[in-house]
């Protein structure tokens, strides 16, 4: 079991608020009803960043996944394994005053733990990520392959979109933690396809800037589905 080993500063924990009221008097005109659900079934506290134990114990509430506090991010090896053993590496580290009033999108516990651990409650998109990480293990050391399952990640975990009654909302990490890039991927004119393997492939990520393309989703069961179209089209790929 983790313990809580962290301590952070008075202005660590402001930052923290400030970062958690914004998002969350966003989020429920942006992001999918599950989401949402999500995020009331973890109770993230609004005035201090979370306890790593606290948020476990609710996690395996509803799935067998589990966060893993960390200084900084693994390497892509480790991090397959880890996805494999349904483990998320969670930086522990938050960002700093200045980054948070110029509202800059870093990868650190605020983004680890909104972006990732609400998704975390729903079955079929844990099964998908655990499939993922299977899957990338087969080809750990192939590098063309480990370079196109991180583009299906990317697109999906990171960016992903899901059409919800007649509308678009939000699932992907990154748009769950960033308000600029949300609104920018749901606005009108910005290209967006119905979740499809191969041009997810085809479709480099892009990084410290907006992606050029987002894709859509139906259900998160559709998400757990194209683990065979994976497999198949990294095979005719490589």
């Amino acid at each position: 079991m983790i313990k809580q080993s962290y301590s952070y500063t008075d202005q660590e924990q402001v930052i923290w608020t400030t970062l958690y009221s914004r998002i969350i008097q966003f989020l429920p005109e942006t992001a999918d009803d599950m989401v949402l659900q999500g995020i009331k079934r973890i109770g993230f506290p609004a005035d201090q960043i979370p306890d790593f134990e606290d948020l476990n114990k609710k996690i395996k509430t509803f799935s067998d996944w589990e966060i893993v506090p960390l200084e900084n991010m693994v390497e892509d090896k480790e991090f397959i394994g880890m996805l494999a053993s349904k483990k998320y590496p969670c930086r522990t580290w938050i960002r700093s005053l200045e980054q948070t009033e110029q509202e800059e999108d870093v990868y650190d516990i605020f983004h680890d733990v909104i972006g990732h651990t609400p998704l975390l409650t729903i079955p079929s998109y844990c099964e998908y990520l655990t499939g993922l990480g299977k899957l990338a293990l087969e080809y750990l050391e192939n590098d063309n392959a480990i370079s196109l399952l991180k583009r299906v990640y990317w697109h999906s975990i990171q960016f992903g979109i899901k059409a919800s009654k007649q509308t678009l909302k939000i699932y992907g990490a990154h748009l769950l933690s960033s308000r600029s890039e949300t609104a920018y991927s749901l606005s009108a004119g910005v290209p967006k396809y119905d979740f499809n393997v191969a041009k997810m492939m085809e479709t480099p990520y892009i990084k410290n800037r907006f992606q050029e393309r987002y894709f859509v989703i139906n259900n998160y069961e559709e998400l757990f589905n194209s683990l065979d179209l994976v497999k198949k089209e990294l095979k005719n790929r490589i």
